[in-house]
């Protein structure tokens, strides 16, 4: 990014400023007329099926808290956007960053990468569903967000990963009792060789 791009953006963001975990940054039918970027902390995007909540992304710290659909075309938003947990964001106002992005032909770059990004994702997260076993979906997303569990609710990552609140519990439970196992075998296996160094 260039130095004056840089300058332009830091006179048009606004914060970072704390935001209270639960707090909803855009609802459900509302029009997204502004960009978030996660300081600290986390949010997600989810939209309702029955009255159930459906997590469809998540967005740890450096991530660009956007839902595009409705940003582009200015058409009430399909999903609604809150914070996980205690956060610092930056934003900026749609009409300050479209005045920056007709300004600065680097931003075009730039917002083409996240929005590569955010495709790739959805069509991960839409192909795993689709073609990955409940266990493989709970390994892949360990893999890619270590702590989640930490951070979001076992109801908000069971819906991400489109299993049921029962059958994620299980695959957890099941983790814990494989390494429990582990460590047993590894510390029978450790006595057994100490047991050796005795006696020689």
């Amino acid at each position: 990014m260039g130095a004056a791009l840089k300058e332009a953006l830091l006179c048009c963001l606004q914060g970072p400023f704390p935001v209270k975990k639960g707090t909803v940054l855009l609802r459900q039918g509302e029009v997204c007329g502004t960009l978030y970027f996660v300081a600290k902390g986390m949010a997600r995007s989810f939209y309702k099926v029955n009255g159930k909540e459906v997590t469809s992304h998540f967005f740890p710290e450096d991530a660009l808290a956007l839902l595009y659909c409705s940003y582009w075309t200015q058409k009430p938003s399909q999903e609604s956007l809150d914070v996980l947990e205690n956060s610092l964001l930056f934003s900026i106002s749609r009409s300050e960053f479209e005045d920056l992005y007709n300004s600065f032909p680097e931003l075009h770059h730039l917002m083409r990468r996240q929005l590569e990004e955010a495709l790739m994702q959805s069509e991960e997260r839409t192909m795993m569903i689709r073609k990955l076993t409940a266990k493989e979906r709970y390994e892949a997303l360990l893999t890619k967000f270590p702590g989640i569990f930490l951070r979001a609710s076992v109801d908000q990552i069971a819906s991400f990963l489109g299993l049921s609140r029962e059958t994620l519990s299980r695959l957890r439970s099941q983790e814990k009792c494989d390494l429990h196992h582990k460590r047993t075998e590894v510390k029978l296996e450790v006595d057994n060789y100490n047991k050796i160094l005795i006696n020689l």
